[in-house]
């Protein structure tokens, strides 16, 4: 028997203003498209009957380019009032008073939970792998946003580390400490693409020696992440849903290239959840037989290195 979706990750746009590193959006997008709240009513209404506990409304898109995104929150917690809402914004747009993404960030935070400000290196790093970010966007960003009334909201700094940006990470932490912002999350850089592996890609897999020891000794606590992890501990099969601004069901955020299992538009996630390809994924990871789908999990590539940075 399946067990309940507590956890979920709904894409309502495609749209990007960045072409970042680590991002295989470019690959994997169908035509740009903004989820209708028509189409988000129905979605929801498709799977309220599950408990779920956490969301994360984003995806391959810029979540606060969907022109309604502070309606899709509100609708969203009007379904599911206890569920912790977190969003990620890549914060190169303008929020100065008057603007009109400024209204829906501010009307949006009322109903997020935790928002993630994604800060990736600093200063030419920052611009290199959030291509084509600028920092002085940034800033104007971080700026701006001391005047917003955060209505409970807990803003955060995320920061995808690779081999590149190890040594920026104390100035972000300095930069999140100015700004008062929340906790400094680190997230080890991953591959999203089930045809790559991470040892493939220098930025992934080329620390040295040094620079290990330093995120060890410095910011072990701060490093997102489970080290002791096989298939058959992944939560995605059993317990979580992911979907595109298209309404298509893939199992996880970690191969976002894979082919959908199904459409919520077309039948329902319980249906689609018993199909026999998502049933054999299902089955390869529960029994540590991964299938091919599986094969370069970027959460089982990291568990030897956050085993050792202490994670």
């Amino acid at each position: 028997m399946a067990k309940p979706i507590t956890y979920a990750y709904l894409e309502t746009t495609n749209y990007c203003n960045l072409d970042c590193s680590f991002c295989n959006r470019t690959d994997v997008i169908g035509p740009l498209k903004h989820m209708s709240l028509e189409n988000w009513g129905k979605l929801l209404d498709g799977i309220k009957h599950h408990p779920i506990q956490e969301a994360k409304l984003m995806g391959m898109g810029e979540p606060f380019l969907h022109p309604q995104f502070d309606e899709v929150c509100r609708m969203f917690k009007e379904v599911f009032p206890d569920c912790k809402v977190v969003v990620a914004t890549n914060c190169q747009y303008d929020i100065t008073p008057g603007k009109k993404l400024r209204k829906v960030f501010e009307n949006s935070l009322q109903y997020i939970d935790m928002l993630y400000f994604s800060i990736d290196g600093y200063e030419e790093n920052y611009e290199r792998d959030r291509a084509p970010a600028k920092w002085s966007k940034l800033i104007k960003f971080l700026d701006n946003s001391r005047e917003v009334d955060r209505q409970g909201c807990d803003i955060v700094v995320n920061y995808v580390v690779n081999a590149y940006n190890v040594d920026d990470i104390i100035k972000i932490d300095e930069l999140r400490v100015n700004y008062d912002l929340g906790q400094l999350r680190l997230n080890i850089a991953q591959i999203w693409d089930e045809g790559k592996s991470i040892k493939d890609d220098i930025a992934t897999s080329g620390y040295t020696q040094h620079q290990l020891d330093y995120l060890k000794e410095n910011w072990s606590g701060k490093i997102m992440g489970k080290s002791k992890w096989d298939y058959n501990d992944c939560f995605w099969v059993n317990n979580a849903l992911y979907t595109t601004v298209e309404g298509n069901v893939k199992m996880c955020c970690l191969n976002t290239g894979a082919k959908p299992f199904g459409n919520l538009f077309v039948n329902s996630i319980d249906e689609i959840r018993q199909m026999t390809d998502y049933q054999n994924v299902k089955r390869g990871c529960n029994t540590n037989n991964p299938t091919s789908h599986c094969n370069n999990c970027s959460y089982k590539e990291l568990s030897p290195m956050l085993k050792y940075l202490g994670v």
